[in-house]
C-alpha cells in the first residue's frame, strides 16, 4: 500500500510498531490510519452549500465543540435544511397566491383576466366594464321600479284621497262603446234564393 493512512494524513515509518509506519492525522482525525472523523464541522454538517463554523455557543455536539452553519440566502435552520419562505409577510390580493422563486417573491392571480400588479390589486379593463354595466343596469332597475311605484302611489292618491279618477273617462268611453255595439239592430237574414223551373207538356 503506498498510502495506508487516510484523510489527508501523513505517514511516517515507524519499525517500533507492528505496522512498521505511523499517521500523523489532520485536526479532528483518529484512528491507526486516520479512518475516524470525529470533526464538528463535517462535509454533511451543513446543508445545502452552507458553510460550517466552529462557535463557542450555538448548538452543542456529543462532545461539547458547538458549530454554526453559515447558510445562503436561500435556506435557513440549524443545517441550512429549510428554504427560505419569502411569502411570510406578504398579502396577495383577490385570491393571489405568493410563491417564492430564486429568492423572490410573487403573487400569482389566480383570474389574470380580472386582476394583476405586484399584489393582483389592479383591476383590468375588462372587469372595469364589466363593473361599470353592472351599476347601470342596477340604476335602470331602481329607477323603474321607483317610477312604477310612485305611479301606483300617485293614482291611489288622486283616487281615494282626492276623489279622482283618473281612467274613469277612459272606462266610461269604453262601456258607451260597448253599448251602442249592443244596441245597434241585427241585419235580417237573406231569404234563400229560390229557382223557378218551367217544365213544357207535349
Amino acid at each position: 500500500m503506498s498510502q495506508p493512512c487516510l484523510n489527508a494524513a501523513t505517514c511516517f515509518p515507524d519499525a517500533t510498531v507492528p505496522l512498521g509506519y505511523r499517521c500523523g492525522c489532520q485536526t479532528g482525525y483518529t484512528g491507526s490510519t486516520c479512518q475516524n472523523d470525529e470533526r464538528i464541522c463535517k462535509d454533511n454538517t451543513c446543508w445545502n452549500n452552507g458553510t460550517c463554523i466552529e462557535v463557542n455557543s450555538t448548538t452543542v455536539d456529543n462532545n461539547g465543540t458547538t458549530f454554526y452553519c453559515n447558510c445562503s440566502e436561500s435556506f435557513t435552520g440549524v443545517h441550512c435544511e429549510l428554504k427560505v419562505n419569502l411569502c411570510v409577510n406578504i398579502t396577495c390580493q383577490n385570491h393571489g397566491i405568493c410563491r417564492t422563486v430564486n429568492m423572490s417573491w410573487s403573487c400569482i392571480c389566480l383570474t389574470p383576466s380580472l386582476y394583476y400588479g405586484n399584489y393582483c390589486e389592479i383591476q383590468t379593463s375588462a372587469l372595469k366594464v364589466k363593473q361599470a354595466l353592472s351599476k347601470s343596469f342596477a340604476s335602470v332597475a331602481i329607477v323603474a321600479l321607483v317610477l312604477t311605484c310612485s305611479f301606483v302611489i300617485i293614482m291611489d292618491v288622486l283616487k281615494y284621497v282626492f276623489k279622482i279618477d283618473p281612467v274613469k273617462a277612459e272606462r266610461l268611453r269604453q262601456l258607451r262603446a260597448k253599448k251602442a255595439a249592443k244596441s245597434k239592430p241585427k241585419p235580417k237574414p237573406k231569404a234563400p234564393n229560390v229557382a223557378i223551373r218551367f217544365q213544357y207538356i207535349a
